[in-house]
């Protein structure tokens, strides 16, 4: 049931929505009741849209621009540095032995509070990968890569395997609740703080919103172009930016923010 409704939520972004009007034209003509100019016109303004204008960045500073963007030494104390997951995964080719992703910027931030001593712990959240028809998680690799590179000036603690945003809330309220920490600089992209600040709160903790790996084109060095040729990074913000419309909608419905 789960694969099916994220199916249908692929068949509602820009990408599939076009294949989707442009399949059922194609079938209709093969049909004989070809419906006119109607659906490959929309199929053409859809696809516009999100690749040839700067709508997706658009709506993808609305979410960034929830939290104030903020500096390493401007940042205060806290018990604890919270890394959410998503930054890098284990691999047999790299050098290094891991593989950052588009989302190592949260990493790279979470490094240099950790760096700088902004709490006494930083803790590693994230998914996991499967290997051998067993399931590892993404925190303890990088654990691990991060003890070959030499000594932290910190403690750093994995949250093992999270399924979620609020399995990684909830691991870590009972990490506080241990070691009788509250407050927390929290890590994570700047269209995903809203989500995750809400519901970091709700299970308890003193956030202090870290955001960073900002993607929207108006929060990024460069001039803005408002037409352009078709640009496939378009589909990527605007695949992150439905994912957290949708992501907040199912927490509310929930109740985990």
């Amino acid at each position: 049931m789960k694969t099916l409704i994220y199916r249908a939520l692929d068949l509602m972004q820009p990408l599939g929505l076009c294949w989707l009007l442009l399949t059922v034209w194609v079938a209709l003509a093969w049909c004989k009741r070809r419906p006119g100019k109607a659906l490959p016109t929309l199929a053409w303004l859809v696809l516009s849209l999100a690749t040839c204008t700067p709508l997706p960045s658009w709506l993808m500073a609305g979410l960034e621009s929830r939290h104030a963007p903020v500096t390493i030494g401007a940042l205060p104390q806290a018990d604890m540095i919270v890394c959410l997951g998503g930054g890098a995964e284990p691999s047999f080719i790299e050098p290094t032995g891991i593989h950052l992703k588009g989302a190592a910027d949260r990493l790279s931030t979470a490094l240099a509070l950790a760096l700088r001593k902004k709490a006494a712990a930083l803790v590693l959240g994230g998914g996991g990968y499967s290997q051998d028809g067993e399931d590892h998680s993404e925190a303890d690799a990088f654990v691990q890569h991060l003890s070959r590179l030499g000594e932290m000036p910190v403690e750093v603690v994995s949250l093992g395997l999270c399924s979620d945003t609020h399995d990684e809330a909830v691991k870590c309220a009972a990490l506080a609740r241990e070691r009788g920490w509250r407050s927390v600089l929290l890590v994570t992209s700047a269209s995903h703080m809203g989500r995750s600040f809400a519901t970091f709160e709700k299970a308890g903790l003193e956030v202090i919103a870290v955001p960073c790996a900002y993607e929207s084109s108006f929060h990024r060095v460069g001039d803005m172009r408002w037409l352009h040729l078709p640009h496939a990074g378009s589909f990527s913000i605007f695949a992150s930016w439905f994912h957290e419309v949708i992501g907040m909608a199912a927490y509310r419905w929930r109740g985990w923010m």
